[in-house]
């Protein structure tokens, strides 16, 4: 589920709390207090249990215990036992759903699974309110008419519940909300790994560009373009998600005293840097490097000595495969595809139509033909780098290394040829460290420490990783200046949230990233 929400308050009226209790200490003790002969409380009273595959499901109780409760699953009629505090009271009129959730007779974890689950397999609605934060499912499949031109324009000035729950709505409401208040306004996109956040900020910002970035001309197409570039370089398949985003970004829409779109700017932080150079299994590089591969005309292919994805080592460790829209498996040349590889189907992603698409959308944000081949000979560099090998020498009675011989020479060519650079300066840069003395007589004097092949492969991978994360940031920062906002007024910003995921290891960099979505979490509800 994707969980978006809005800064401002959203007056309604709320269940009581007589009427919505929290749990079923409370939901029993309120049955008492108004009446009900104790002998028969909460007996054959509909609960909602919890189930470790579906969350919760529908139980009666059939005993009450000082600590927990037996309750006799309506499912597969199996008696279970559940902490008081784990189960949840349930409402007995089944075939009912509500727009918002807060319309429950009970607002708990098991009523709002249900009622979500109920709207969308039953009248494929995504989309549920819990006040003003809107709840999103997935439905991994195009939905006819969701995103149309129709229903954009349906949305357009209506106060949320007027229209069913859309993502439009939400970003409607911060537009209204801008306007009348005069002040910015943030939307804020949260869930856990391939939940759609990427897809709803997408909608977001088509939304507010088409319906006020009328007369913004360059600018509107350009504040569109610039999603295709950041999933090429900051996307990537992961065991769940097959186009996650791997950093954060806060994407600012700006508007004119005449609250018309007037320019944007992108803000990103914790771009993934570990998987430049490895990946778990099942899992991608950032997926650039394969649409290089995928994409480029044979001219393009040959310059930058590219082979498919098992033949260069920082692919080769996770998934090898291409990816390509339904009708579109055929479009990849066989010869690029590495042994028992294959071509999936995928909605979204699509390598070598992808490829094209990002080219465009490069020379539409402001990168000439020069700068465009910058920036592919420096992907391709990297994919050579991380094919440089090291054996152990011995150099002035201390163990040291150097370039193996052969294939992994000649990738040490390639590479420094892309980045511009002399071959005999990467060498140097990959074997030794500087190390320059703060006192004794050889104090100021540059000395080159050896490394160990181990040492050096390491230096290997923290170069890849500090070239490809100074190129994102570079066209990140060529993307704001296709797009400045010289006379903004307020602006309606939109941050994409990593998503959660679970990891049999973690890096800093996802632990930080979990730690910004808390603070994120805490400071909406701060406010």
């Amino acid at each position: 589920m994707t969980t978006i929400r809005r800064s401002a308050n959203r007056a309604q009226k709320m269940p009581t709390d007589s009427q919505r209790p929290g749990n079923l200490h409370e939901h029993l003790a309120r049955m008492e207090m108004v009446g009900r002969p104790q002998g028969g409380i909460g007996f054959e009273r509909l609960v909602w249990a919890p189930d470790p595959v579906h969350g919760y499901v529908l139980g009666d109780i059939v005993d009450i215990r000082s600590d927990s409760l037996s309750i006799t699953r309506r499912n597969d009629g199996k008696t279970i036992d559940v902490r008081a505090d784990d189960v949840f009271p349930a409402d007995a009129s089944k075939d009912t759903t509500v727009d918002d959730n807060c319309a429950l007779m009970y607002l708990n974890e098991g009523s709002l699974l249900e009622n979500s689950r109920r709207r969308f397999i039953n009248k494929h609605h995504i989309y549920t309110y819990v006040a003003n934060i809107l709840i999103s499912i997935n439905p991994y499949a195009e939905v006819p008419d969701l995103y149309s031109t129709k229903t954009m324009v349906s949305y357009r000035g209506k106060s949320i519940g007027q229209m069913p729950p859309h993502v439009y709505a939400i970003a409607d409401k911060a537009f209204r909300d801008m306007r009348r208040h005069g002040r910015s306004q943030s939307i804020l996109v949260s869930g856990e790994s391939g939940a759609g956040k990427t897809e709803s900020q997408k909608a977001i910002l088509r939304y507010l560009c088409e319906n006020w970035g009328q007369t913004a001309g360059p600018i509107q197409q350009r504040l569109l373009e610039t999603n295709p570039i950041l999933e090429a370089f900051g996307n990537a398949k992961t065991s769940r998600n097959n186009n996650s985003s791997r950093f954060g970004k806060f994407v600012e829409i700006h508007f004119d005293n005449k609250n018309l779109v007037t320019g944007g700017h992108v803000s990103h932080y914790l771009l993934e840097k570990s998987r430049i150079v490895g990946q778990s299994e099942g899992e991608r590089n950032y997926h650039i490097f394969y649409q290089l591969i995928a994409g480029s005309d044979a001219d393009m292919y040959k310059l930058y000595a590219l082979a498919p994805p098992d033949r260069f080592h920082y692919l080769r460790r996770g998934c090898v495969d291409f990816f390509a829209r339904p009708g579109n498996e055929r479009g990849i040349n066989a010869d690029r595809l590495a042994p028992k590889a294959q071509t999936r189907v995928d909605p979204i992603v699509d390598d070598a139509a992808d490829f094209k698409r990002l080219l465009s959308c490069l020379e539409k944000c402001g990168l000439n033909e020069g700068m465009r081949k910058q920036v592919l000979s420096t992907v391709a560099g990297v994919l050579h780098l991380g094919n440089v090998d090291f054996v152990a020498v011995e150099e002035g009675g201390k163990d040291g290394s150097r370039v193996s011989p052969g294939e992994s020479e000649k990738s040490a060519i390639r590479a420094a040829g892309m980045f511009g650079i002399d071959v005999q300066q990467l060498r140097l840069a990959l074997t030794t460290r500087a190390m320059q003395p703060s006192r004794g007589g050889m104090k100021g004097t540059l000395i080159l420490v050896p490394l160990k092949p181990a040492e050096a492969s390491a230096a290997r991978d923290a170069l890849a990783k500090a070239i490809y994360s100074r190129l994102f940031d570079w066209i990140v920062a060529t993307i704001n200046k296709s797009i400045p906002f010289t006379n903004s007024h307020n602006y309606i910003g939109v941050l994409d949230i990593a998503g959660f995921e679970y990891f049999t290891i973690n890096s800093i960099v996802l632990i930080c990233s979990r730690r910004r979505g808390v603070e994120c979490w805490i400071c909406w509800m701060k406010r």
